[in-house]
C-alpha cells in the first residue's frame, strides 16, 4: 500500500491542498488527477520537502505575545488559559503566531509584512483536541480548541486545509463512534464526501454547514450547532 506524506496545490484543478502526495505517486481527491513519481517535478518536491523540514527546525526564537497578536487571538475568543493549555507561542524573528508545533510540523498566522497570513511547514499531523468519542471535523486549528471546549460531549480535529488522508481516515474510525464534518460553505462537496467515506465504514457521520467558521460562534453557539446534529 502506497504511504501517504502530505497535501499539495493541485497543477489541474488549482486547489490549494487536494493533492496528495505519496510516496510513489500523486493523486488529487477533487479532480482525481493522478501522476507517478517518476519525473523532475517529483524529484523537485522531495527537494522541497528537505528544505521544509529544515524550516521547522529553525523555529524557536520564541518571547511574549505581542498586543496585536494578542488582540487577534481575544477576537476569536481564544484565552491565556487556552494559550497556556495548547502551547499558542510567539516566534519574535518571523513574526509569527505559533498555533501548532510539532517535530516535524508547524502552521502560525503570521503578522509580518508582505507575508502569507498563514504559513506552515512539514508533513501534517492529525491533532486531536479533547476527548470524547465524537469528533468534529473542522478546517483550522482555532476552530478545533473552540470545539474542545465543550469538554466531554465533543473532539475537535483540525484538518489543516479541507481534505482526509486515507491513514487519517482509518485513525479516526478506530478511535471514533461518531463524526461530524463541519467545513466552510464552499468546500462542502468536500465535506459530503468525507462523510460518504466514513458512512462506508459504518461510522456515523454528519455533515454541518454554516456561514461561518466554528471560531466565529460562541460556546453556547456552537454547542447548539452540534447537538442539532
Amino acid at each position: 500500500m502506497s504511504k501517504f506524506l502530505r497535501h499539495l496545490p493541485c497543477p489541474q484543478c488549482g486547489s490549494r491542498d487536494n493533492l496528495g502526495e505519496y510516496d510513489d505517486h500523486y493523486f488529487c481527491f477533487g479532480c482525481k488527477y493522478t501522476k507517478k513519481k517518476n519525473d523532475i517535478h517529483s524529484l523537485r518536491q522531495r527537494v522541497n520537502k528537505t528544505i521544509d523540514n529544515k524550516e521547522v527546525e529553525m523555529l524557536g526564537n520564541f518571547g511574549e505575545i505581542p498586543r496585536n497578536a494578542m488582540k487577534w487571538l481575544l477576537s476569536y475568543g481564544i484565552s491565556q488559559e487556552d494559550i497556556d493549555e495548547y502551547g499558542i507561542k510567539w516566534d519574535a524573528k518571523n513574526q509569527l503566531l505559533v498555533l501548532l508545533d510539532t517535530a516535524r510540523y508547524w502552521q502560525g498566522r503570521s503578522f509580518a509584512p508582505n507575508k502569507p497570513k498563514y504559513m506552515s511547514s512539514g508533513e501534517k499531523p492529525l491533532t486531536i483536541y479533547g476527548e470524547s468519542d465524537t469528533a468534529v471535523l473542522v478546517e483550522d486549528i482555532l476552530s478545533a480548541i473552540k470545539v474542545a471546549r465543550l469538554r466531554g460531549e465533543y473532539s475537535g480535529v483540525p484538518l489543516l486545509g479541507s481534505t482526509l488522508s486515507y491513514q487519517a481516515e482509518e485513525q479516526l474510525s478506530s478511535q471514533f463512534k461518531k463524526i461530524l464534518i463541519w467545513l466552510d460553505r464552499d468546500k462542502a462537496i468536500n465535506a459530503l464526501r468525507i462523510k460518504r467515506k466514513f458512512l462506508q465504514r459504518g461510522i456515523d457521520s454528519r455533515v454541518i454547514i454554516t456561514d461561518n467558521d466554528p471560531k466565529e460562534y460562541s460556546k453556547g453557539e456552537i454547542g447548539e450547532w452540534l447537538k442539532s446534529k
